[in-house]
């Protein structure tokens, strides 16, 4: 077994997409540069041991308790099946990490507004698009009869009385943040 390591234990075989899914959850989650090889390179190496499968990542050092927490946490978030996980110097097989935000969240103050504006810019399209399949457009007036709104024009271009500025707890912005994180330049 390799000097560093991080792996998971499962009593199933994980399917491609399960495997990638660790794969990835612990190279975006773990520390920059955490695993073993380049870019081009890292691996995953898979194994099976007395009815358990293990697919392990090579590392360059071992993670610190904390960073090991995150991908654990990481991980229940984006996947439903039995697992434990075991890393080359922190062995957790009896805990119970429980919901991965029942802990209390700090997020930055500016990550947290760049967070709250994709929000409430999501939620705007999303609204746009409920009234236009009542059949609603823009207009100037609000007329239920004509059918006009003068919210439906993009987020940016309202004027500030028609945003609605919402307060979002720290789990709901964390749990848009990772269902939408390919939209945040990071």
């Amino acid at each position: 077994m390799q000097d560093f390591y991080i792996l998971q234990r499962t009593p199933q075989p994980l399917t491609a997409e399960q495997a990638q899914r660790w794969y990835f959850t612990v190279d975006m989650l773990g520390p920059e540069g955490i695993m073993a090889g380049d870019d081009t390179n890292a691996s995953l190496m898979l194994g099976a041991q007395t009815d358990e499968f293990i697919y392990l990542i090579p590392l360059v050092r071992h993670l610190t308790a904390q960073e090991a927490e995150t991908i654990v946490e990481g991980y229940l978030r984006v996947t439903e099946h039995d697992f434990e996980i075991e890393t080359s110097n922190v062995y957790r097989s009896q805990t119970d990490f429980g919901h991965p935000w029942e802990y209390e969240i700090n997020i930055e103050q500016e990550a947290k507004e760049t967070i709250t504006d994709a929000y409430l810019k999501q939620a705007h399209n999303e609204w746009i698009n409920e009234m236009m399949h009542k059949g609603y457009r823009y207009g100037l007036n609000l007329s239920i009869n004509e059918k006009t709104h003068p919210a439906m024009r993009p987020w940016d271009d309202l004027p500030d009385n028609f945003k609605k500025s919402q307060n979002f707890s720290d789990k709901q912005l964390m749990d848009f943040y990772s269902n939408n994180v390919s939209k945040f330049n990071l």
